[in-house]
């Protein structure tokens, strides 16, 4: 048995009642969860679990692959084995993460529509995430155009969907299969995310549901030796 990771399925969840499956010391799994692990460049959620009247503080969580483990700064009780776990999110932390993941979505979609260019999506902070754009002689005038057509974007309200495509499909379609980086996930059925306009992405991260709720996107660049860097620095208004 895996643990069920319901963010997939409702992002904007903010508790829910689990099962323990097993506890050492401050690492408890679950057969269900709301708290998204560090994974594919978003940081963990935050938030706090209560058990029998007790709150415990989540620090950090993480997967196994099978299991998400649940971290607290303070020892769990350790006959949890089948007991009731309420979960509570840190909603802000979470939310703020939901936001820059869509933005850096926007941002490679049309660095791919507008330049045919590759991208690396890298980490989301509570204040700042970070992007990598494989655009050859990269100029101001480049990011400048690219961030002005993702807030219209986000202007329009468009929605942010999320669904299944079967791998085989995905790996014929010559616009999702370049799009992509890294190597894909092992799964017969991909997570992809659509947001019309935009090529589809393989992708197990968060998302809003509209990009309305992303807010005004504000870009940093710098120069490495007298280039513009690949790196763009992401914050939100």
């Amino acid at each position: 048995m895996k643990t069920k990771e319901l963010f997939l399925e409702d992002p904007y969840l903010k508790e829910c009642d689990s099962s323990a499956i097993s506890v050492e010391f401050t690492d408890l799994t679950v057969d269900k969860t709301i708290f998204f692990s560090t994974l594919y460049g978003q940081q963990n959620d935050k938030g706090e679990v209560t058990i029998d009247d007790k709150t415990y503080g989540i620090v950090d969580v993480w997967t196994d692959g099978d299991y998400t483990h649940l971290i607290s700064l303070d020892t769990y009780p350790q006959d949890l084995t089948g007991k009731i776990i309420h979960q509570k999110l840190d909603w802000d932390v979470r939310y703020i993460h939901m936001r820059f993941r869509t933005a850096l979505f926007i941002i490679a979609g049309l660095a791919y529509k507008f330049y045919n260019a590759k991208s690396r999506i890298g980490q989301t902070y509570d204040d700042k995430a970070w992007i990598d754009l494989y655009i050859d002689d990269i100029t101001q005038d480049i990011v400048d155009n690219i961030i002005t057509e993702a807030n219209k974007i986000v202007a329009q309200g468009v929605d942010v969907k999320a669904g299944y495509v079967d791998s085989t499909v995905f790996s014929k379609e010559k616009q999702m299969l370049s799009y992509s980086t890294g190597n894909l996930p092992d799964d017969e059925n991909l997570r992809v995310i659509n947001i019309a306009g935009l090529p589809l992405q393989a992708d197990y991260g968060i998302y809003v549901k509209n990009t309305n709720e992303v807010g005004e996107i504000n870009v940093k660049t710098s120069l490495i030796k007298g280039k513009l860097d690949k790196r763009l620095i992401v914050t939100l208004k």
